[in-house]
Parts: structure tokens; C-alpha cells; sequence
């Protein structure tokens, strides 16, 4: 009779090695997959999923909700908060900035537009207050008026334009502009930060599969010695917490350029280390897509905060029919009467700010070229010292990191638990 014996424990071991050599394998997929859960949990979903929304909106995390918000997306007005303090006050002189404007010119760029503009203004108000005169009057006299005032209207362009531009920090709200806009568009904050961070977010997702493998090793090597089922739920938890919290340390700390291993080479967070980069990406971010010209000349003329850019139209519009008037003696005020007369500039004001968004098309790329932003701010970004620039995408982590790295070690506990239920189970 044959002994079989022998072959059955070579077959046994080879199979025990086997599962051994799976640890180190499946910790590296906890490692690269709790990474990528982490990441994914920073910026997605972009509203609230679950049940507890209310508490969750006041307090966080906590045992009275069940639901999740991508960390970004729920604290998008206080992140816009942060990013534009931070470039308002190191990067960008608004009242600088707009000085490069130069008013005759934006009232060069306008001149194409200004001239349909201009015949339906003078058309429609005369019709409204005179409409008798205005009908009675030859057809190149009321050409004449029209063209008079187009002559006249470069000139009142750019004393408006040279008006704003002296008290730009007075009529513009950066920050209400960035905020609202951030909250309305959550997927284009969250693209800002990715793009910004594209390098340092896809060495997250790499790195657990390395740091896995490695505390993996260690992992088989006390299961080896320590014959206990509750090593490999404990070892999974501590693989997918560790490589979470290295992956994320590593990114940002140290944040100073630090000497090691008796100074054979320097280690500085990547996000630190990448700055030239991550300041062109940020930058031109939000240069064309958060501050760019056009958004600046809505949030200027059309948003809610624009009341006193409209004042300083109303003063020029005002004075320049006040001037016209003066031109044709008292004849105008006394035939439209005081109440009038003020209701017709008014009503020429309201007209040529319902002409504003063509205006503003027309005027965007000489402001773009004019401003400089991206090049302010890239330049301004590069120039910042590390621990300043670490502010500008940190805080998206800062606060709950904890979370990320705790979600890590629950999702390698459940990979142990499966390990121990299907890959040891006999």
C-alpha cells in the first residue's frame, strides 16, 4: 500500500503558504481600495444622502445622522471663505488690479456695441415722454440727436469706468462673488481641488497598495506566530487606518524642506514639494473659471451686491441728460415737469442696465487681458512660503482627516473578517 501521507502535507503546506502569501496581497488591496474610498468620501456625493440632514448641518459627524456629504462639497461657503481670504489678502490688491483698467479704452471695446444700444434708448424714451415732438421732428433731426449722443458717450463711459475704478473696493464683493458662486457650483469646487491636487490625490490612491504590502508583510508574520483569528480583523484595521494616515501626512507635512537619514536626502510634503505646479494649476483655475473677467463684471453691474456700481451709472447717465438739458435752456425740464423729467432719467438708466450683459460681453477680454489675474495669482502662488501655501487646499482635509483615516481602518477590519471567514475558514 502506498503512503500518501507525505504527499498530502506537501499538498496542505503549499496551500498554507499560500494563504499566507494572500495577506500581504489583500492588504495591499485594503490599503490602495480604503485610499480610494477616502478620496472619493472628500468630494462626493455633492448634496446629502441619508437621514439626519439637519444635525448633520449643525454638528457633523455624529450618532444622530445616517447620510453622507463629500467633506468639499458640504463645506463649500466656508472653504470659498478661506480660499479668498487667503487671495485677497496675500495675492491680490483689488484696488491694484483694477488700475491696469484703463477707461478710454473699455470705452473703445464698448463703441461697436454702444451705437444699437444708444438708437433704441434714445428711441424708446423719447417715444415714452415726448412722443408727439419726437414723431413731429425730420428724420435726420432725430439722426442728428442720435448721433450727437453717441459722439458724447465715450467720454461718460469713461468716467464711469474711472469712477469705479477708483472705488473698485467699495463696489465689488470678491468674497460674495466666490462664495455664491462656490455653493451654487459644488462639482466646480470640487474640480478646482482635483485638478490642483491632481498629482498629490492620485499618490493617495497608490500608496495604500505599497504601504498595504509592507504592514501586510508583517501582518502574515504575526498570524504566522500567533495563531489567533482575531489577529487579522485587529491587523486589517490597523493597515487601512496606518496607510490612510501615512498617505495623508505625506502630502502635507513636513511643511519646512526637513533633512533625513543624517541629511542623505530632504523631505517636504508633496502638495510643498509640487508648488510651482499646483500654483499653475490653482491659478488658472480660478482665473477663468471662479474670478474670471466676465464674473467680475456680472457680480460688478448684475448681482445683488451691485447698488453701488448702479449709483455711479445713475450720477454719470444723470448728469450727462442734465447737461443736454442745460444745452436746450429750461425747455426740457418744464415741459416734462420735475417729477418727469427725474422719471425719465431714471428710465434711461434702467434701460442701459438691461443693455449690460451685451456690454459686459463685449468688455470681458479686454479686462482679462487688462487684469492679469492668472498670472497674478500663479505668480503670487508661487511666491508664498510653504506654510502659507499649505493653507490653500490643507484645510480641505484639516478637519475631517480623522474620518478618512477611520473609514479607512473600518473598511481593512471588514477585509480581515472576510479573511478570516473564507480564506482561513478550515
Amino acid at each position: 500500500m502506498v503512503d500518501t501521507s507525505s504527499g498530502d502535507t506537501d499538498v496542505h503546506r503549499f496551500e498554507l503558504a499560500a494563504r499566507y502569501l494572500l495577506i500581504p496581497v489583500f492588504a495591499a488591496l485594503i490599503g490602495w481600495g480604503t485610499n480610494v474610498v477616502a478620496l472619493r468620501m472628500t468630494f462626493y456625493p455633492l448634496e446629502y444622502i441619508g437621514f439626519g440632514e439637519k444635525y448633520f448641518r449643525k454638528y457633523g459627524v455624529g450618532p444622530w445622522h445616517l447620510g453622507w456629504q463629500g467633506i468639499v462639497p458640504s463645506k463649500a461657503a466656508k472653504m470659498a471663505r478661506i480660499s479668498i481670504t487667503l487671495l485677497t489678502h496675500e495675492l491680490i490688491d483689488v484696488q491694484d488690479v483694477f488700475s491696469r483698467i484703463d477707461p478710454e479704452q473699455v470705452a473703445v471695446e464698448l463703441e461697436p456695441v454702444m451705437h444699437r444700444i444708444l438708437s433704441s434708448i434714445v428711441g424708446q424714451v423719447a417715444h415714452a415722454y415726448a412722443p408727439d415732438v419726437w414723431a413731429s421732428l425730420p428724420t435726420y433731426v432725430r439722426d442728428e440727436i442720435v448721433g450727437r449722443v453717441r459722439e458724447d458717450t465715450p467720454a461718460l463711459i469713461a468716467a464711469v469706468m474711472a469712477d469705479i475704478r477708483a472705488n473698485i473696493a467699495q463696489v465689488i464683493d470678491l468674497e460674495e462673488m466666490v462664495v455664491t458662486h462656490l455653493v451654487q457650483d459644488k462639482e466646480l469646487l470640487n474640480s478646482v481641488f482635483m485638478r490642483a491636487g491632481e498629482k498629490e490625490l492620485r499618490f493617495i490612491e497608490r500608496s495604500g497598495i505599497y504601504f498595504g504590502f509592507a504592514l501586510g508583510l508583517v501582518q502574515a508574520l504575526v498570524f504566522a506566530i500567533w495563531h489567533s483569528w482575531a489577529v487579522l480583523p485587529v491587523a486589517g484595521f490597523l493597515s487601512g487606518y496606518v496607510t490612510n494616515w501615512i498617505a495623508l501626512k505625506l502630502i502635507f507635512e513636513p511643511v519646512q524642506p526637513t533633512l533625513c537619514c543624517f541629511g542623505s536626502f530632504e523631505l517636504q510634503g508633496l502638495f510643498l514639494r509640487h508648488q510651482p505646479e499646483v500654483s499653475e494649476a490653482f491659478g488658472s483655475a480660478v482665473a477663468h473659471e471662479i474670478m474670471s473677467s466676465e464674473q467680475l463684471l456680472r457680480q460688478l453691474f448684475l448681482s445683488p451686491t451691485s447698488d453701488k456700481a448702479i449709483q455711479i451709472v445713475h450720477y454719470h447717465i444723470g448728469g450727462a441728460i442734465d447737461r443736454y438739458s442745460l444745452a436746450l435752456g429750461p425747455f426740457l425740464p418744464l415741459a416734462l415737469g420735475g417729477e418727469q423729467y427725474e422719471e425719465m432719467k431714471r428710465k434711461v438708466v434702467e434701460l442701459y442696465v438691461s443693455e449690460l450683459p451685451t456690454q459686459i460681453k463685449a468688455m470681458a477680454p479686454y479686462f482679462t487681458a487688462a487684469l492679469q489675474l492668472e498670472r497674478t495669482l500663479v505668480d503670487g502662488l508661487k511666491a508664498l512660503p510653504p506654510s502659507d501655501f499649505e493653507a490653500v487646499l490643507h484645510p480641505v482635509f484639516k478637519e475631517d482627516e480623522w474620518l478618512l483615516i477611520l473609514v479607512g481602518g473600518l473598511l481593512g477590519c471588514a477585509v480581515g473578517v472576510f479573511q478570516v471567514l473564507v480564506v482561513f475558514r478550515s
